[in-house]
């Protein structure tokens, strides 16, 4: 039962407790703002709660079992091994509660009124929270649309049917599948790969262009392929999947290939399709205010304000890339503006990074977007099984390739290999700070360790590689 409204004022609300909201709301709190953050469901959004973390978390257990045989050849005896996947799932939920409590503790520690319900405007300055058991009407000066994104739904194999799932459902799942199909061969689809292959899953993924992850190069993408068949074994590309069938207790996609209707089984299909902020933005009231939405996102500046001067936008809302680490930046940004600080997300490099086995990770221009846009290019490439680090560890697949202009500055930087999610920092560091292939190739780097291939692979480039 609603009871009537209350109304109460705030300098700043932040519709959304994801990366990007939660950043925007502690932020905007330190600079002095009186804030009041609304989310509807867990604290955290989607990356913490159904996305990164615990997606991550399943990705280092089965890392872990598929180690087995290795540490088998070196010594490390593991009879009567068993993979016990209620207490891993206990164990994921563990880390997803922990860094819950951990964002709740710091919203209260820096004053942050947190208010579990549901937002909707009813103009530039007010706002409808609908809580569970009353309503209030909340004042602002500023506010802040942090409201994250959903999986895309495909026509045909809407979630709602039996047997299909969207990655949220993925992590969940009370036991391995004997085989599961992916549809859509982004880094979510292959992240599934990494996570449920090394668990005993047969793992199928089918994808409507000519070959997966289409935002990474055709050299990233050979190097995974070629260092595991979990992702070169049932692969089908240029299949468009239309609809399920059921057959025998198991589900049954249905995908166009050429004209021909191919049939694909498994006990669950993941649709990983892609996400999209329209559903949420839809339930905003935006018409009551002068925000204005552009194919899908909310048009903003680089200050992250929209068209309405007293709203602003951060995370999936903001646009593409949807990462939590571009709506971490973003929300600081918009947090500070509020607080009239002259902050802007003038970034010009966002690194991507798949967490596939080895990992990938890439930041700025790739060696053919360079060649077209410079008369001369410099590459280095260092391959990681000439690193003592990543032959420590049984990992010395893959490389770090580094790209210049013919002066010598650094334009991008491609990494598969182990850590390359850690290593991308450094890479992107250098091309924030527009260093050049001496800056890192100078820079004394401990040893043994993964970074080091990042020097390496700029003395690749200088013609002056010393272990390669």
């Amino acid at each position: 039962m609603v009871v009537g409204d209350i109304a109460t004022g705030t300098d700043l609300l932040v519709i959304g407790g994801g990366p990007a909201g939660y950043a925007a709301a502690i932020r905007a709190a330190q600079k002095g703002l009186d804030v009041t953050l609304v989310e509807k469901n867990e604290i955290g959004g989607t990356c913490l709660n159904r996305g990164c973390i615990p997606a991550k978390a399943l990705i280092h257990a089965a890392k872990y079992q598929n180690d087995l045989q290795h540490w088998e050849e070196i010594g490390i005896h593991t009879e009567n091994r068993e993979v016990d996947f209620d207490k891993i799932q206990e164990w994921k939920e563990s880390i997803v509660e922990r860094l819950d409590s951990g964002v709740e503790t710091m919203l209260k520690k820096n004053g942050v009124n947190y208010i579990i319900g549901e937002a909707r405007f009813e103009s530039s300055g007010t706002a409808r929270i609908e809580e569970e058991h009353n309503a209030e009407k909340i004042e602002f000066d500023h506010a802040v649309i942090a409201t994250g994104s959903k999986p895309i739904e495909i026509p045909g194999l809407e979630f709602e049917k039996d047997k299909i799932i969207s990655s949220k459902e993925l992590l969940n799942l009370e036991e391995v599948p004997d085989e599961i199909v992916v549809v859509g061969g982004g880094y979510i689809g292959m992240e599934a790969v990494t996570k449920f292959c090394k668990f005993g899953a047969k793992v199928k993924v089918v994808e409507a262009r000519d070959r997966v992850l289409q935002n990474f190069s055709k050299e990233i993408i050979d190097e995974i392929q070629e260092t595991s068949d979990c992702y070169n074994d049932e692969i089908y590309e240029n299949h468009k999947a239309e609809e399920v069938k059921y057959r025998n207790g198991k589900a049954v996609l249905v995908a166009d290939h050429k004209g021909e209707k191919v049939e694909i089984e498994g006990d669950k299909i993941l649709v990983a399709a892609g996400r999209t902020a329209k559903p949420n933005l839809e339930k905003l009231g935006l018409e009551s205010t002068e925000v204005e939405v552009e194919e899908g996102f909310v048009k903003h500046d680089k200050q992250m304000r929209t068209d309405d001067d007293n709203i602003f936008v951060v995370g999936d809302t903001a646009g593409q890339p949807m990462l939590a680490h571009k709506g971490y930046r973003e929300g600081k940004v918009a947090g500070a503006v509020a607080a009239g600080e002259p902050a802007a997300f003038d970034n010009q490099y966002i690194p991507k990074v798949i967490y596939t086995d080895p990992e990938v990770a890439v930041v700025g221009k790739t060696q053919e977007e360079a060649e077209e846009e410079f008369n001369e290019v410099k590459v280095g490439k260092f391959k990681m099984s000439a690193s003592g680090r990543a032959l420590t560890t049984n990992h010395e697949s893959g490389f770090v390739k580094v790209v210049a202009s013919g002066d010598k500055k650094i334009q991008g930087i491609q990494i598969v290999a182990p850590r390359a999610s850690d290593m991308i920092a450094e890479a992107t560091l250098a091309l924030e700070m527009q260093a050049y292939l001496e800056d890192i190739a100078n820079t004394i780097h401990a040893h043994p360790t993964f970074p080091e291939a990042l020097t390496e692979a700029c003395e690749a480039a200088l013609d002056e590689c010393i272990h390669q």
